[in-house]
């Protein structure tokens, strides 16, 4: 059964790359009813969404040929109803403490770039984990542990 189905994908800048995600979804003849891309300066990535109609085994086929073929970091994988639910996280933490470590690990967490200094995680998890983790660094702050 047809549904609508939202594939974010994150990548550095690569020449071509709007082409080969276009070729990948053309050659299995799916119409994509919205394709953005956006730029996040504080991680220097790029984030591209996609929404298309499709049956959920042939998008997420598309989904793994995108992460192997495309030198992608992560590509989700969205219902309308996860849209709802879910919300992914792109988080910039350094290194040097125990705490981003707790913090990545509290909300199950991905590392996309790792440099000396910084990590950038992303998850993708429900809208109450993210508050939890607000409320928590928030209170961290005032109190100087996690």
């Amino acid at each position: 059964m047809q549904q609508e189905f939202t594939i974010t994908l994150f990548s550095e800048k690569q020449e071509g790359l709007i082409t080969k995600v276009a070729l990948i979804l053309t050659r299995r003849k799916i119409n994509i009813n919205n394709f953005s891309v956006v730029f996040c300066k504080t991680v220097n990535l790029y984030r591209f969404t996609i929404t298309l109609i499709e049956t959920e085994a042939a998008v997420q086929n598309v989904v793994c040929q995108m992460e192997k073929i495309i030198e992608v970091f992560k590509c989700y994988l969205q219902t309308e109803v996860e849209l709802l639910t879910h919300q992914i996280l792109l988080l910039k933490l350094s290194n040097s403490d125990e705490k981003e470590n707790q913090i990545a690990s509290f909300i199950n967490a991905f590392p996309v770039i790792k440099e000396t200094d910084y990590c950038v995680y992303t998850s993708k998890t429900h809208k109450q984990i993210i508050q939890q983790l607000a409320s928590k660094i928030t209170k961290s702050e005032a109190t100087n542990s996690f």
